[in-house]
């Protein structure tokens, strides 16, 4: 089913063009209170990032697509001013929080390398921050349900962005291994069905990182994780398959607790719309793209306490996921 990039493509612009207001609300010490333990506070420490990773995100792709340097310029500012204002990151969730916003400012860096007005003082300074800040909270973080696949993610797009081609391999690594930990033979990911009514929504949480992760395997060496089997016999498409059968109208039917809190209805700016839109480009599935074609142009999950993307993992994926078969790299 071939979507049109178009409507996707006003809804970035409208995005962009409203974030050029956005003004950076780095804080020397950032600490992110778990989410179970003090709600108000959690919720109100993230939204120091929340729209500055927005703002960023979406002018640094609106720069990417439609080639408008005065998005550029305002991504590059607020890249700037959480490197040069950001010592620590603390909090019992600050390595979660840190890692699936800021993995937003890292796509943003990304897509901006053409941009010549980014100097490269201000680019170190990025990189500096990520590395010497960041990085530490990502590998420190212990256990290994999503909080790792947000690790990894995070890392392997640092790692892409400056250039460490080990630590991207280590990385990658850690990636199979991970699969091959997270993911059951039935497709179910343990560390996450545990979670009561939760479940479902931390099955997304786990898989959106995790196939955002092998995108950027993929793209850099070619190695094909969406269609890997792992030595366990674990695999992600297994995983897709197992959510997608329950999220797509079965929520009821799910083995892992009642009454699962799935968005109702779902829309353009829900999970897991996102996710499936994604993955509908990647495997080319009838299936996947059935799901989320009805809510096209799909943007990006949103935080509803906020309004402002949840995390960036699949935000606006018709408009950056090249299809991998068009490139030749599918084994």
């Amino acid at each position: 089913m071939k979507m049109s990039p178009e409507p996707a493509l006003d809804a970035l612009l409208r995005e962009a063009e409203a974030s050029l207001a956005t003004a950076c609300s780095a804080v020397p010490v950032w600490s992110i209170p778990g989410f179970y333990y003090d709600r108000e506070g959690h919720l109100s420490e993230k939204r120091r990032m929340e729209p500055d990773a927005q703002a960023a995100y979406t002018c640094a792709l609106a720069y990417r697509v439609a080639g408008a340097r005065e998005y550029a310029r305002k991504a590059a500012e607020l890249l700037d001013g959480w490197a040069t204002v950001n010592r620590e990151i603390g909090g019992h969730d600050g390595p979660l929080v840190s890692a699936y916003l800021g993995v937003g400012f890292i796509r943003a860096a990304i897509w901006l390398e053409p941009f010549e007005a980014w100097s490269r003082e201000a680019r170190e300074r990025f990189a500096g921050w990520l590395t010497r800040v960041c990085l530490p909270a990502w590998e420190g973080i212990e256990g290994r349900n999503n909080w790792w696949d947000w690790s990894l993610y995070a890392r392997l797009a640092l790692h892409r962005f400056t250039g460490d081609d080990a630590a991207f391999g280590a990385a990658a690594e850690a990636l199979k291994s991970h699969i091959e930990h997270a993911v059951a033979e039935d497709g179910f990911l343990p560390e996450e069905a545990a979670r009561g009514a939760n479940a479902m929504w931390y099955h997304y949480f786990a898989l959106a990182p995790m196939t955002a992760a092998a995108k950027l395997v993929l793209d850099a060496t070619g190695e094909d994780l969406f269609r890997w089997t792992s030595p366990g016999g674990k695999g992600i498409k297994r995983a897709l398959d197992t959510f997608l059968h329950y999220a797509d109208g079965r929520a009821a039917d799910w083995p892992f607790g009642e009454k699962q809190n799935v968005p109702a209805p779902l829309g353009a700016d829900t999970w897991p719309v996102d996710l499936f839109e994604a993955m509908a480009i990647v495997y080319r599935d009838e299936d996947y793209a059935r799901f989320a074609a009805p809510y096209r142009p799909v943007k990006g999950h949103r935080n509803a306490s906020s309004g402002f993307f949840q995390s960036y993992a699949w935000n606006y994926p018709s408009l950056w996921l090249e299809d991998p078969h068009e490139r030749g790299q599918c084994r």
